[in-house]
């Protein structure tokens, strides 16, 4: 395995395997402190109170922060021992640009990309007048949010933890900042944009449902996913992202999605030039068999988790080997600058 190939093997096994041992680690240790975390989405319905809204948004919120961290326990050691990451590799910057620029990318990245998804959705509420045929169903959760009463601050607060506040930031963070920067390090910027966003589309379970619905979510998805990580590729900084990725996730009614889309259309009418731009620019040395390599691995992976609880003992075990594939190439470096370093 000359080293090119091991450093490629090594992030990829890394990003794979903290994907599914982030959870399992956290699990262990909520086992030893005693924690007991419940998913409120189990329980959503409809009928949801005021009161247990609430009680959902507390649970949802210690849920996002012991899975994430499960994460991020095991990425920023191994990180910063193998290549010294800080904060600005994982995104944490504004890379040099303003926040006016940085807020300006992630409107014209929601608009360049999340049109699709707003389309679908758009389509998908029309038929409760019957206008159209329904697309197909989605998870009962799903369903329940979107149906019971959005008129009362507990909703918003709930939407906000679980929707388009606090997710944009936690899964920029971890899919962009960490498994989109990790595979690029050794893969290129092509390559984990399109792995990254595979991995990240088929993460979203709600939508392997075999409907049109789903399978047009699933796209949509897709192509928004590439869109967050081309902005983050362009930028370096996770701002634009972070702010697409809010305006997308924000709950709207069929008016306030129908004006979302026609807003997007002008905005893309004066984006799409530098957008295009950057996509030529980051995908002109990127190797299609590579794209395509990640894609297919980032897909399947994703799709294999959800249906295998064995996979996570697996994904333990590649993050061991990700970290000896490491340190084989760490000595290696350290000889090679022993050697070349006059005496």
């Amino acid at each position: 395995m000359n080293g090119q190939t091991r450093r490629r093997a090594a992030a990829l096994l890394e990003v794979l395997g903290v994907s599914l041992a982030g959870p399992l680690l956290i699990w262990g240790l909520r086992r030893l402190m005693g924690v007991s975390v419940t998913n409120p989405l189990d329980s959503l319905s409809v009928h949801t109170t005021d009161a247990e809204l609430i009680t959902a948004s507390r649970h949802m919120f210690v849920l996002l922060m012991f899975q994430y961290a499960g994460y991020f326990l095991l990425i920023f050691p191994i990180n910063w021992w193998y290549r010294r990451r800080g904060p600005s590799s994982y995104g944490l910057t504004r890379a040099g640009r303003s926040w006016t620029a940085l807020l300006l990318a992630g409107l014209g990245t929601a608009a360049l990309s999340a049109w699709p998804a707003v389309s679908i959705e758009l389509m998908n509420v029309i038929h409760v007048t019957n206008v159209i045929r329904p697309l197909g169903e989605t998870a009962p959760w799903r369903q329940a949010f979107f149906d019971m009463s959005w008129r009362r601050w507990e909703f918003w607060l709930f939407s906000a933890i679980f929707s388009w506040a606090l997710i944009p930031v936690l899964e920029e963070l971890f899919f962009r900042g960490y498994c989109q920067r990790r595979l690029a390090e050794d893969w290129g910027d092509g390559p984990a944009i399109i792995g990254t966003a595979c991995l990240f589309t088929f993460a979203h379970t709600q939508y392997l449902i075999p409907n049109a619905y789903s399978a047009g979510m699933i796209v949509s998805l897709l192509t928004l996913a590439i869109g967050f990580g081309v902005v983050f590729a362009w930028t370096r900084s996770l701002i634009p992202s972070i702010t697409a990725h809010a305006i997308i996730n924000l709950p709207m009614t069929p008016t306030w999605q129908s004006v979302l889309l026609v807003a997007f259309v002008i905005v893309a009418m004066f984006a799409w030039r530098r957008g295009a731009a950057a996509l030529k620019q980051i995908f002109a040395t990127a190797s299609v068999a590579a794209c395509v390599g990640l894609a297919l691995v980032g897909a399947g992976y994703a799709i294999a988790a959800a249906r295998l609880d064995s996979l996570t003992i697996l994904a333990a075990a590649m993050v061991v080997f990700a970290v000896v594939l490491e340190a084989m190439d760490r000595r290696r470096n350290r000889i090679v600058s022993e050697v070349s370093t006059p005496a």
